[in-house]
C-alpha cells in the first residue's frame, strides 16, 4: 500500500507527537504549474507553546525529513497561485498558516517561512510586481518586512508594508489574530488597511540606533615622504612607479632595499659616544598578494643579481682548485688514519702519524667566499650558516612573507631562537650557533637585510602563533613598516617604456658601489666596515629627533602603543642618512640635509606602525570582538538582513569557544555595535544598520 502524504507526515512527526505535541499544518510547496515540490510539517506543543516545524521531500524511497537541493534559493510558498494571477498584488507574510489565511480570502499572498528566512529564498518570480508586506507586530517580524523590502526593491518591486500599529494588535499579535478579530473581513477590508511606503522601512533607517563606536584607533595614512629620497633614488622611483603601478611606499621600499644590500658590507654608522650599528634595514610592506613587489624588485635589484652572476662566472676556477685541493687534503687525511689504525693494530708508535695529521686539519683547504647577496627561501639558521660560511653580507629580499612569518622555523618549539638570531643579525652582533647532529659555526661580522611583503592574514596568524613574542623580542620593532592602500583596479595596461634612463642611473651608482672590495677579515671572515659619523649639525638633529620620539612614549603618549617601535626608529634614522650618504657619493661625516632626509622617511614609517598595530595587531581581548564584527557585517550584507540568531553566529561564526564568544558579544555591545534581544528562547545579535550603510559607503 502507498503511503499517502498524511500518512507520512504523522509517520515522520511520531516522535514529537509522543511528546505532547499536537499536529497543526502540512504546508505544500508547489512550482509555477501547481505540482508538489516539498512539504513543511508544522506541529505545536498546546501546554508550552513550542513549536517542531520541519521539511519534508520526496525520493526515492519513499518520504523523509530534509529539504531537497534548491539552485538559486528556496522556493517561495504558493507559486502556483502568483503565476497564476499575474496582475494581482502579491501579499508577503511570515509564515505558511498566515499566508493560507490570507489566500483564502481571495488575495494572492506567499512567504519564506520564518522571520530568519527570507536570506535564502528566490524572490525572483515577484520581479517587477507589486507587493504589500504584512509584518508581525514585533521586533522580529519589523527585521523581517526590512529584509524582504530590501530584497525586493533590487527586483523593480514596488513595495508597501501595512502600518500594524494602526490595526489595534498588541505586541507580538499578526495577521491570524487580526482576522480573528474581524471574521468577517473580506478582501477589500484588508486592501483598505493603512499603508507605509517601503523606504520608512529601509535597512537604513536607524535613527534609534547610536553611532558605533570604533573598534579600533583608525589611523588616517599620510602620503609617503618621496621628496626626500636621494634624487637619483625618488626619479628611478617615479619611472618604476610609472609603469608597474604598485603603490609608492612599495616602490621605495624596493630602491631601499637595494641601497641597504650594497652599502651595509662597506659601513657602518655612529650616532653617538659608544652608540654605533650597521647600516642595514629591516622593511616589510603589509599587502595582499598581487601588488607587483617582485616586480619592482627586479628592477632595483637588477645590478646586484648581474653582480652575483659576474662574480660567481669569476670563481669558477677558484672553486675547481679548492675541490682538488679538498680531495687531495681527504686522501692525505685517510692515509695518515689508516697509518695510525694499521700502527695501533701492530703495537707500533703512532706519534708521528698523529702531529702530521694534526698539522694537516689546520692546513685544511677553506672554500672561496664567493659574493652571495640575495635570499628568496632561507630559514633563518640557514641563513645564519651562508653569512657565517659563504659571505658576510646578504638578505632576504621577497615578495613572499610567508617564508619567514610563515614558515617552519617560526614554529611555537623554535620561534625564540629564531627571532633571537635575526634580531641579533639586525645588530651586527657575532652570534654561536651550537649544532647537535651537524657542524656548529659562529657568525662573526655579518650584515643583514630583510625586505619582505606579507599579507595581512599571514601576519595575522603570525601573532596568534608566536603571540606576545613577536613584539616582545623586539623583532618587528627593527622594522621599518608600510601598509600601503592597494592600487589593485586602478592599474590601467601602459606599454612599457623604451629606455629607462632613471633606473639605469640608479643601478650603475648600485654596481660602482658593489665593486668596491668588501673588507672582509682573513681570520674570521667577517666584515669590518668602515665607521660613518654625523656632522656637529646631524647629531644635533638626531638628538632633537631622538628626545621627540622620547617623550610621547609615556603611559598615554601619542606612542605609547607602538614605544617598541620608537625606541628603535632614531638607530633606523642614522642607517638611512648613511645610505643616502654613500648613494649620494658625499665624502666625510653624515650631513644634516642627509639626516632631516631620512629622519622624514622613517617618522612615515612610524606613523605607518601606528596604523598598522592600532588597526590589525590589536590586543588579544579585541581580537575576538574583530572577528565576530568583520563576521556579522558579512553575513548581514549575503543574507540581506541585519540579524542572525545568537547559536547561528556561534556554530557558523569565526568564534565557537562560548566564554570568548560572549566575552565579543560583550565587547561590541559596549561599543554600540549590536543588541541583543530576547524572544522567547530565541535569543538574537541585531547590527547597528549604520554598520552596513558605512561598509557600503
Amino acid at each position: 500500500m502507498v503511503e499517502t502524504v498524511k500518512e507520512a507526515a504523522r509517520r515522520l512527526s511520531s516522535t514529537a507527537l509522543k511528546n505532547g505535541f499536537q499536529p497543526a499544518a502540512l504546508h505544500t510547496y508547489t512550482d509555477s504549474e501547481g505540482n508538489a515540490i516539498y512539504w513543511r510539517i508544522r506541529a505545536k506543543n498546546t501546554t508550552t507553546g513550542e513549536k517542531w516545524i520541519r521539511p519534508m521531500r520526496l525520493n526515492g524511497n519513499g518520504y523523509e525529513l530534509g529539504d531537497p537541493a534548491f539552485e538559486g534559493g528556496k522556493p517561495l510558498y504558493a507559486l502556483h497561485l502568483i503565476a497564476g494571477n499575474p496582475g494581482s498584488v502579491v501579499w508577503i507574510v511570515e509564515g505558511e498558516q498566515k499566508a493560507d489565511a490570507i489566500n483564502q480570502i481571495g488575495l494572492v499572498a506567499t512567504t519564506s517561512g520564518g522571520a530568519m528566512s527570507a536570506g535564502k529564498a528566490d524572490w525572483t518570480p515577484l520581479r517587477g510586481r507589486n507587493v504589500v508586506i504584512w509584518p508581525d507586530f514585533d521586533d522580529a517580524g519589523r527585521a523581517y518586512a526590512n529584509d524582504v523590502a530590501i530584497i525586493l526593491n533590487d527586483l523593480n518591486c514596488t513595495v508597501l508594508v501595512i502600518d500594524v500599529s494602526k490595526l489595534g494588535l498588541s505586541e507580538s499579535q499578526d495577521v491570524i489574530d487580526w482576522l480573528s478579530i474581524h471574521p468577517e473581513a473580506t478582501a477589500t477590508d484588508i486592501t483598505d488597511l493603512p499603508l507605509i511606503r517601503q523606504e520608512n522601512v529601509s535597512a537604513n533607517d536607524s535613527d534609534d540606533w547610536p553611532e558605533p563606536q570604533p573598534l579600533t584607533a583608525k589611523i588616517e595614512p599620510k602620503p609617503y615622504p618621496i621628496e626626500s629620497l636621494p634624487a637619483i633614488v625618488k626619479a628611478a622611483v617615479d619611472e618604476v612607479y610609472g609603469f608597474v603601478k604598485a603603490p609608492i611606499p612599495l616602490v621605495a621600499a624596493s630602491a631601499i632595499s637595494a641601497l641597504s644590500l650594497a652599502i651595509q658590507t662597506l659601513h657602518d654608522v655612529e650616532r653617538a659616544k659608544e652608540l654605533h650599528s650597521p647600516t642595514g634595514l629591516f622593511l616589510l610592506t603589509i599587502a595582499d598578494s598581487g601588488e607587483r613587489k617582485s616586480t619592482c624588485d627586479r628592477f632595483f635589484t637588477k645590478a646586484i643579481i648581474e653582480y652575483e652572476d659576474a662574480q660567481a662566472e669569476a670563481a669558477k676556477p677558484e672553486i675547481k682548485n679548492y675541490k682538488a685541493d679538498t680531495e687531495s687534503w681527504e686522501a692525505k687525511r685517510w692515509g695518515f688514519k689508516d697509518k695510525i689504525r694499521n700502527n695501533a693494530k701492530d703495537g707500533k708508535p703512532t706519534t708521528s702519524q698523529e702531529s702530521e695529521l694534526r698539522l694537516l686539519e689546520q692546513n685544511k683547504p677553506e672554500p672561496p667566499r664567493i659574493p652571495r647577496l640575495i635570499y628568496v627561501d632561507a630559514t633563518p639558521e640557514a641563513l645564519a650558516y651562508s653569512l657565517a660560511k659563504q659571505w658576510p653580507s646578504g638578505g632576504v629580499v621577497s615578495a613572499e612573507g610567508g617564508i619567514v612569518f610563515g614558515s617552519h622555523g617560526m614554529g611555537k618549539d623554535s620561534v625564540m631562537r629564531n627571532l633571537a638570531m635575526l634580531n641579533q643579525l639586525w645588530d651586527g652582533a657575532n652570534l654561536k650557533v651550537d649544532r647537535r647532529t651537524s657542524e656548529s659555526f659562529i657568525v662573526s661580522g655579518a650584515r643583514l637585510t630583510v625586505a619582505l611583503q606579507v599579507q595581512p592574514e599571514t601576519l595575522k596568524s603570525f601573532f596568534e602563533k608566536s603571540g606576545a613574542l613577536a613584539r616582545g623580542t623586539g623583532f618587528l620593532a627593527r622594522f621599518l613598516i608600510s601598509w600601503p592602500e592597494s592600487m589593485q583596479g586602478h592599474r590601467l595596461f601602459t606599454e612599457a617604456p623604451e629606455s629607462w634612463p632613471q633606473l639605469a642611473k640608479f643601478n650603475r651608482r648600485i654596481e660602482e658601489i658593489l665593486n668596491i672590495p668588501a673588507p672582509i677579515r682573513k681570520d674570521s671572515g667577517g666584515l669590518t666596515p668602515m665607521m660613518l659619523t654625523l656632522t656637529p649639525e646631524a647629531k644635533s638633529a638626531w638628538i632633537n629627533f631622538h628626545d621627540g620620539i622620547e617623550v610621547q612614549l609615556f603611559s598615554g603618549g601619542v606612542l605609547f602603543d607602538v614605544r617598541d617601535v620608537a625606541s628603535k626608529i632614531a638607530d633606523n634614522a642614522t642607517r638611512l642618512a648613511a645610505l643616502f650618504h654613500v648613494f649620494e657619493g658625499v665624502s666625510g661625516a653624515i650631513s644634516v640635509d642627509a639626516f632631516e632626509r631620512a629622519s622624514a622617511i622613517v617618522a612615515w614609517h612610524l606613523h605607518e606602525s601606528r596604523r598598522f598595530f592600532g588597526e590589525l595587531a590589536l590586543p588579544a581581548e579585541l581580537t575576538d570582538a574583530v572577528r565576530l564584527n568583520d563576521w556579522l557585517i558579512q553575513h548581514c550584507k549575503r543574507e540581506h538582513t541585519h540579524y542572525v540568531t545568537k547559536r547561528h553566529a556561534q556554530q557558523y561564526g569565526t568564534i565557537r569557544d562560548t566564554a570568548r564568544f560572549n566575552a565579543a558579544i560583550a565587547e561590541l555591545e559596549a561599543l554600540d555595535r549590536i543588541r541583543i534581544r530576547k524572544d522567547e528562547k530565541k535569543i538574537s545579535i541585531w547590527l547597528n544598520p549604520k554598520l552596513l550603510t558605512q561598509e557600503a559607503a
